[in-house]
């Protein structure tokens, strides 16, 4: 991340002069003075106190000082220049600029953390690993042995692309200086850009969806996608020949130098990236509550094209990937992607079952702030009836098999689904467009989506409490002393709205116990592990008079005061996720509406 901030400016000196130190406001600067950075170092000094001419800069591929040459040797030959001039990314995006390797100087201007995301071998991936460890943050591949999985050569061209999916094939091209779509092109005319010798543009390719085509039929995904997919998994099979949500396999083909701005992956889904040509550089935000609000103002925001968003947020993470590894981005991650090379890769979207409740909230984000319907994920909220479906006949039939992150994910999961049913019952107050679109989004499958939801909740409480009560005869006096007791109320009666959400750590018991009350004495103490996610709650809890309610105790081994206590009753107290929780959907839902 960078070492400026647009709200709290700070200096920079050039240690070669006497100037007084000026003022950096953010990454934006006034004056044109050349600047070159060591890079051993990484200090940067003014190119004329140097005394080095803006042609030997030209020529530098690597920059030493004069201090770390003593040590490294002289310069080789890469510069690595900033130059201070106004980069307004208003002016880009209006295409008055035209200019798009000012997102490369922007970059360069920045610093950002060094990442410590999982490197594991492909044949360590299975689901076995990701019910103990999660799928939390991105995981790296450096080779696709164990991964059973098939791609195209690494010799393969965008003129052999263009032939096997189709010429006449209409594509989606971003112009990277603008970071907008340019209508009307085929594949004919991309692989004629891009292998072509002359580019006047930098132009990318990000949304090819390649299924059902040669090429796409000669791809196998890894294992892992496969096994977790919900198109896979829930979506019935004799239903794909005529619909399904076509997310599953792209191809991205990129030229040098192409850069797209901070996005979340729609719908929340998870994506894996495979790099058969070339190299990219991700930068990645965690989606912490204060993140995704940070982001939704962002993306929202008619400054949003004056803002680099690194800038907001505490750390933004530097992950480089280059031919033949593959990479797994989880739910909610926002990134930017950087291509320092031309580079084409195979990469494909999916739902799974290990964080519904991340893939949720970022679905009400999209509907808060009005994504429009292209690009966002098709058939959200039937393949959440599917799952729904599924998930129901998993709990009657062997619901053992659940791993604790599935059965935290139903909890939200049987929420959701009842929310959309009391939309459809007569005294709802929705628009008949949305009582519509929620009606055509439930499967024929599921006659009664009230009653499936009903059902789907009782079977993971009853699942739940049967588990903790085996879980409860194992605990002796002693251990039960390193315990805390949290409470989060849920809704419990039929076509209701939820009040408050399940949203605990990974090492968690689960206790429920019927009673009535009301929901504004739950009170949530704050804690220093909270304070940024404090951020993202309500001020206030909204009254359920005499609901009848779960109360559902989250326990962790910790002797932190983390996640939600009870305490006396105060006004206005706020709802807390635990800390390195993702925001429930339902959290965001009443979040977003101050937005």
């Amino acid at each position: 991340m960078s070492s400026t901030q647009a709200e709290a400016p700070q200096t920079e000196n050039c240690p070669l002069c006497d100037n007084k130190p000026r003022l950096m406001p953010l990454w934006l600067q006034e004056n044109t003075e050349t600047w070159i950075k060591c890079d051993i170092c990484l200090v940067w000094c003014h190119t004329a106190c140097l005394k080095l001419p803006a042609e030997e800069c030209e020529r530098i591929d690597e920059y030493h000082c004069p201090k770390c040459a003593i040590s490294h040797g002289s310069n080789k030959v890469r510069k690595s220049l900033r130059e201070h001039s106004r980069i307004n990314y208003a002016d880009l995006e209006n295409g008055l600029t035209g200019n798009p390797y000012k997102w490369k100087r922007v970059l360069d201007s920045k610093l950002f953390v060094k990442h410590k995301f999982p490197k594991i071998r492909g044949d360590q991936l299975t689901l076995d690993w990701i019910r103990t460890f999660g799928l939390d943050e991105p995981i790296l591949i450096d080779n696709p042995d164990g991964l059973d999985m098939k791609m195209p050569s690494k010799d393969i061209t965008v003129s052999y692309i263009a032939a096997t999916v189709g010429y006449d094939t209409p594509v989606d091209v971003i112009d990277v200086s603008t970071q907008q779509e340019q209508p009307s092109w085929n594949m004919y005319q991309w692989a004629n850009y891009f292998d072509g010798p002359k580019r006047d543009q930098v132009l990318n390719v990000i949304s090819l969806e390649i299924s059902g085509t040669p090429l796409g039929d000669s791809i196998v995904r890894p294992r892992i996608v496969r096994e977790l997919d919900w198109c896979d998994n829930v979506w019935p099979k004799e239903l794909k020949a005529f619909e399904y949500p076509k997310v599953q396999l792209y191809c991205l083909m990129s030229i040098k130098d192409s850069f797209t701005d901070f996005h979340i992956d729609f719908g929340g889904t998870s994506v894996f990236y495979h790099v058969i040509k070339g190299s990219k550089i991700f930068y990645f935000v965690r989606p912490t509550p204060p993140n995704l609000k940070k982001y939704a103002r962002w993306i929202s925001s008619p400054e949003q094209s004056m803002t680099f968003f690194a800038d907001l947020v505490k750390d933004c993470y530097e992950v480089c990937i280059c031919a033949g590894n593959t990479m797994i981005i989880p739910t909610g991650w926002i990134h930017a992607v950087y291509t320092p090379e031309d580079a084409i890769v195979i990469g494909g979207n999916f739902l799974h079952g290990y964080n519904i409740g991340g893939q949720l909230a970022i679905y009400e984000i999209e509907k808060r702030v009005d994504v429009p319907i292209k690009y966002r994920f098709p058939y959200f909220e039937k393949i959440c009836w599917y799952a729904g479906k599924k998930y129901y006949k998993i709990l009657k039939e062997n619901p053992d098999s659940l791993s604790q992150r599935e059965e935290k994910g139903l909890v939200e999961l049987a929420i959701f689904l009842s929310k959309l049913s009391s939309k459809l019952e007569r005294n709802s107050k929705v628009s008949s467009e949305e009582r519509h679109t929620i009606k055509e989004n439930i499967p024929t499958e599921v006659r009664d989506p009230a009653k499936l939801s009903r059902r789907l909740s009782r079977r993971i409480n009853k699942h739940i409490s049967r588990n903790n009560e085996e879980a409860d005869t194992q605990l002796d006096s002693t251990s039960r002393n390193h315990y805390e007791l949290h409470d989060v109320c849920v809704n419990e009666r039929s076509g209701s709205s939820p009040e408050l959400s399940l949203n605990t750590p990974t090492k968690i018991r689960l206790k429920i116990v019927s009673r009535k009350r009301n929901i504004d004495d739950v009170n949530i103490e704050d804690s220093e592990d909270n304070k940024g996610v404090n951020e993202m709650a309500d001020n206030s809890i909204n009254s359920a008079n005499e609901h009848q309610v779960k109360r559902i105790h989250l326990t962790s081994q910790t002797n932190d005061t983390e996640g939600l206590r009870r305490g006396d009753k105060q006004d206005n107290s706020p709802l807390t996720p635990q800390s390195g929780s993702t925001i429930s959907w339902h959290e965001e839902d009443k979040y977003f509406e101050e937005l």
